[in-house]
């Protein structure tokens, strides 16, 4: 009698015993949404940051949003970024808040609830697992890497490409699912917004095929590759375009690290981003690049993550055989994080928390997975009761770090008191506030650490003139030329110094440096007029003031200082000529009165020179001179007339 072969089994999927009724998911979400918005409250009274928030806040283009402004918006590279959404975005905000950051705030928060949501039915419409769905969509919302992304108004581009990175998932689930052609379209429409928001983006097309595996379709099959061609049209449309955007801002270092430096690096990244998912310490807005040993490497450590790559191929093949869930969560977390881990170097960080905000989705949902998969339901709820509440400790305390950009980079010095970016913009900080004593030592420490950093010395001697410590300034911005030797700022700051300092040839020559670079500058045709004028050049001074007036016949105090200047030449007429323009331009001008009288009475129409005295003193009752002069000038009048 021979035996029957039995059939092979089929793999089990994941059974779960949910104690979440289907009832009670909306009062989970509900409770959810309420922690999420406590714990996140904080950043709405959070101000703007010197980190991009000034460049992204008060550029011209979300000034304008005209039909021509949006369409500038559109067609123009912004910080390193093509994202005309996000400016869009930005420029809604501005427009309905009137500058200020609360709405600014309001609006990334009120993303990142979506947000929240959508992971949420992105899960529920995966897995069929309302359980699942909840503790993924939980502990999305409170994770405190995330805080970045939301407390940081320069990440606006974040929370909105994952918006609609987010439904278009959603949508070609649905469409995997039914066939329904409204939902492909739908969910290519929606990453081509996430596309306009962010370059990070691209990885979508990459991730689809895990969905079809998911929902068990076939991935070599004609209809369903034949799906991903626009998908990819558009991935390599906007791969191109983020790779132009980062090169026209000189964001790509190639040059700074050897390729199997930054494979270290990207290591060293992937590791920390994976234990940062559940232990989320050490969090830093900034993470430095490590300073290069005295031999010119790298510290040794950084290699050594590098032998943990092997072991997570093996953990990530046993969790693709064991749940498609797995499957997917992985497949999402490492195709979107691969771009950002540092192969192709892009700014100056190592990582950054703000990159974890999609491929946290695949890992916080095999975490979900991992914590249902505990049979002992108590052990199960006390692990996740135990996320919850670190994760709304941590990212509470992180949303205050970023109140402004002192606690900011106090929180980054702390921790890496090797970071120059952090000492610099501490030092920028201290001097937009004012806090000029404090500014010069961090910016003395960012020098200390790095003598060539570009704009630490020309910060430093900002503010060394601010406090009148002339020869440090110049000596700051001499410095800085060596460096830098075509950025006009340094020019005519250290022409301004030689100024304050009554070094007027000195100041001639770096305001003649500055001109040389840029033609255009009315400004520095201005300081150079009056350092003409201080030596007595007055020609060479009136023929800047002159070129001043041929670019912008609208500039009353060059009219005044040619005006000046013709009259210590005795060309009492041109200067009268001038003083009348300026009065034509501005009537309330008392300063343009007094001198058109003082040119007035210099060719002794007495009449015409007591007339603009008298309106200067109208004007300015206080004006001593004026009044002076109009006494002197009316016993002029009165000698005449006798």
């Amino acid at each position: 009698m021979t035996k029957q072969k039995q059939k092979p089994k089929p793999a089990k999927s994941i059974q779960v015993k949910t104690t979440i009724q289907k009832d009670y998911t909306a009062y989970w979400l509900i409770a959810g949404f309420i922690l999420i918005l406590i714990v996140y409250f904080l950043s709405l009274s959070n101000g703007f940051t010197n980190w991009d928030d000034n460049q992204y806040v008060d550029n011209p283009y979300i000034k304008d949003l005209s039909l021509s402004g949006i369409v500038k918006i559109f067609s123009v590279y912004f910080w390193g970024n093509y994202h005309p959404l996000t400016l869009l975005s930005l420029g809604i905000d501005r427009l309905l808040g009137g500058g200020g950051p609360f709405m600014f705030h309001f609006t990334n928060l009120i993303l990142h609830l979506s947000n929240s949501y959508l992971v949420f039915l992105l899960v529920k419409r995966l897995t069929k697992n309302n359980l699942l769905a909840v503790l993924t969509f939980i502990m999305f919302g409170l994770h405190p890497l995330h805080v970045e992304s939301v407390a940081w108004v320069s990440e606006r581009k974040d929370v909105l490409y994952s918006f609609f990175f987010l439904l278009s998932l959603i949508l070609y689930t649905k469409y995997a699912s039914c066939r329904k052609s409204i939902y492909y379209g739908f969910s290519l429409l929606f990453f081509l917004l996430s596309l306009l928001s962010k370059g990070q983006a691209v990885v979508l097309a990459a991730i689809l095929p895990f969905i079809d595996y998911v929902v068990g379709r076939k991935w070599f099959s004609v209809k369903v590759l034949s799906e991903k061609i626009p998908f990819f049209i558009l991935l390599l449309i906007f791969g191109w375009v983020a790779f132009r955007a980062q090169e026209s801002s000189n964001a790509l270092y190639f040059v700074h690290y050897s390729l199997p430096e930054r494979f270290a690096f990207a290591s060293f990244g992937l590791t920390q981003y994976l234990s940062k998912s559940i232990l989320p310490i050490g969090l830093s807005a900034f993470y430095p690049y490590p300073l290069r040993l005295l031999n010119g490497s790298i510290p040794s450590y950084y290699w050594l993550f590098i032998v943990l790559l092997p072991g997570y191929l093996i953990g990530t093949y046993f969790l693709f055989k064991r749940s498609k869930f797995y499957a997917f969560g992985l497949g999402l977390f490492f195709l979107s994080i691969f771009p950002v881990l540092q192969i192709i170097p892009v700014g100056a960080t190592i990582m950054a928390d703000r990159y974890f905000y999609i491929p946290s989705v695949g890992l916080l949902l095999c975490i979900a997975v991992g914590l249902i998969e505990i049979r002992n339901i108590t052990i199960r709820y006390v692990l996740f009761i135990l996320f919850v509440f670190m994760f709304s400790c941590l990212s509470f305390s992180r949303c205050g770090i970023w109140k402004d950009s002192i606690t900011l980079w106090d929180d980054v010095i702390k921790k890496y008191d090797y970071s120059i970016y952090a000492f610099y913009n501490r030092g920028t900080a201290y001097g937009d506030l004012g806090q000029w004593e404090k500014a010069i030592p961090d910016l003395s420490k960012a020098i200390e650490i790095d003598p060539n950093k570009t704009t630490a010395y020309y910060q430093r001697g900002v503010a060394y003139g601010k406090l009148g410590q002339w020869d440090k300034a110049i000596a700051d911005y001499l410095k800085q030329t060596e460096i830098s030797p075509n950025d006009i700022r340094v020019y005519v700051n250290c022409g301004a110094a030689y100024a304050n300092l009554g070094q007027w040839g000195k100041a001639i020559v770096e305001y003649s440096r500055a001109i040389k670079i840029d033609s255009k500058n009315l400004g520095t045709y201005c300081n150079r007029g009056i350092a003409y004028g201080n030596l007595g050049l007055w020609e060479k001074a009136i023929a800047d003031y002159s070129t001043v007036i041929d670019i912008n016949p609208k500039y009353p105090d060059v009219y005044i200082n040619r005006g000046n200047a013709y009259g210590n030449i005795g060309q009492w007429k041109e200067a009268i000529a001038d003083y009348s323009r300026v009065i034509e331009i501005d009537p309330s001008n008392s300063i343009a009165y007094y001198d058109r009288g003082v040119g007035y009475t210099n060719i002794k129409q007495w009449d015409k020179a007591f007339a603009d005295f008298s309106k200067a003193t109208k004007i300015d009752p206080n004006f001593a001179k004026a009044v002076s002069n109009r006494e002197i000038v009316y016993k002029m009048l009165n000698g005449e007339k006798k």
